[in-house]
């Protein structure tokens, strides 16, 4: 690409890269993300049109200058906006006897043979994910409390007393076994 024109586009792709790091600071996930779009875009059309060892070596920095960007762009999504944008802004999970009943059967099935036949047992749903397979934990009769993985349904070690404030109100045995009874369930 002729040396001038080369220039002009490094050049862009540069002040692009300072009005994003300005909007990073400022904490714009949406407006940094934009930019972070714009620039990339003007690389890709740059990556090409490069010709020479120079001229290839800065495409290559400024492709490792824009992974920097997108880096830090994730991280600001990660510690959860105020608009909730990020993925990890914890929902908390209204259950009751209509939610629990839309969980697969699989699913409840599983919860069921977990509570080993024990009548007057309860379990209790985690209110914290999407609610596709929330973890939970089972009370039985004798006082023991055992906490389970959603996604496995294996025990998993939990020191006493954790995560207590991110569980659902208790349902009975015979509440599972009725909803598992019902036909029509998914």
């Amino acid at each position: 690409m002729e040396p001038t024109k080369f220039r002009e586009s490094r050049l862009s792709i540069n002040r692009l890269c300072e009005q994003m790091d300005q909007l990073i600071e400022k904490k714009e996930v949406d407006e940094s993300k934009a930019c972070f779009d714009q620039a990339f875009g003007e690389l890709d059309e740059l990556r090409p049109k490069a010709s020479g060892d120079i001229q290839e070596r800065s495409v290559k920095n400024l492709a490792m200058k824009l992974k920097g960007m997108e880096d830090r762009i994730s991280k600001l999504k990660t510690k959860g906006t105020a608009s909730g944008s990020g993925s990890r802004v914890k929902n908390n999970i209204e259950w009751d006897i209509d939610r629990v009943a839309q969980l697969s059967k699989t699913f409840l099935e599983k919860v069921l043979k977990n509570m080993a036949g024990d009548s007057e047992s309860k379990v209790l749903f985690g209110t914290t994910g999407k609610g596709i397979r929330p973890n939970y934990q089972i009370e039985f009769k004798d006082g023991q409390v055992v906490s389970f993985t959603g996604s496995g349904h294996k025990p998993k070690a939990s020191p006493k007393g954790q995560g207590a404030k991110n569980l659902s109100a208790p349902f009975p045995f015979q509440e599972i076994d009725a909803i598992l009874n019902k036909t029509g369930n998914v």
